[in-house]
């Protein structure tokens, strides 16, 4: 079923083609000057949807604090995501793709948020499945799996601690040229 513009869907997820064009995706670059106006008409209707979006301020923590995103989200590009991470002065490591696949070198010592993100990942297959995947034993998978679970829970975010909504909207501000979605809202 293709649900469109279902009015409980961020307006990213109502509006695929544009915010999963290739030009605003990053697969490609605008060459052609009829490209780089497809490019900023993309970018127009991204930003304008961005800044009603409900999920706003969520999605513009998390891509700036939490993930190094692809494409454009918040109402940014990658290269402002980086201007305003440099801004903050907040480092982002790149997600380890190759966990979240399973996929572990030769030599590779097992950790255990490997296990739980491979155990998160494929939650409806036995840990055998886990144990295979990352080239140990089932008892290795088990062992990381209740360490897990007796370990107190760390904090998901280390960056926003350091960085508050405002901070972080002055920043967008200064990057984009454009007011904060929600401080606009506010003075309405």
């Amino acid at each position: 079923m293709n649900r469109t513009n279902d009015c409980t869907l961020p307006p990213c997820a109502n509006l695929r083609a544009v915010f999963q064009h290739p030009l605003l995706e990053g697969d490609s670059s605008a060459a052609t000057p009829d490209q780089q106006r497809l490019e900023r008409h993309l970018q127009a209707r991204a930003r304008a949807a961005c800044s009603t979006c409900p999920f706003f301020e969520q999605c513009l923590e998390s891509a700036i604090l939490d993930h190094d995103v692809a494409g454009f989200a918040a109402g940014t590009t990658p290269r402002q995501r980086s201007r305003i991470r440099s801004r903050l002065g907040v480092r982002i490591r790149p997600d380890d793709f190759e966990s979240f696949a399973g996929i572990v070198g030769r030599g590779h010592q097992v950790c255990t948020q490997d296990v739980v993100r491979l155990r998160q990942a494929h939650a409806d297959q036995p840990l055998s499945f886990i144990a295979d995947r990352l080239g140990c034993s089932l008892s290795t998978v088990k062992r990381h799996l209740r360490r897990a679970r007796d370990s107190s829970p760390a904090p998901r975010r280390k960056a926003s601690a350091k960085v508050s909504t405002t901070r972080l909207a002055t920043a967008y501000e200064s990057v984009t040229g454009r007011p904060h979605p929600m401080r606009t809202r506010l003075a309405a």
